[in-house]
């Protein structure tokens, strides 16, 4: 699955759902209340956390972080912001 990696916004961040497989990103911004933020952070995905989508064949996204493994839906994925390639 091809993905265009030229549409990140003007503040140099992209949806999870836009990033590489394999490669290691950092969550920069939530995009979401703050019930989203309360369930993120019971699942470790807070502000500043590096992560790895581990699989996305399509639907949801299997990614790694904090040494556990966790599947995201398309809609809640698209709504994390992450930074990758600077000084990796």
């Amino acid at each position: 699955m091809s993905k265009n990696l030229t549409s990140t916004s003007t503040d140099g961040l992209c949806p999870l759902t836009m990033a590489p497989i394999g490669q290691d990103v950092r969550l920069c911004k939530l995009c979401g209340g703050r019930r989203l933020a309360h369930r993120l952070a019971e699942l470790g995905l807070t502000p500043g956390v590096c992560l790895r989508i581990v699989q996305d064949a399509g639907g949801p996204l299997l990614i790694s972080v904090r040494d556990s493994r966790i599947a995201l839906g398309r809609g809640i994925a698209s709504k994390l912001q992450v930074e990758w390639g600077r000084g990796d």
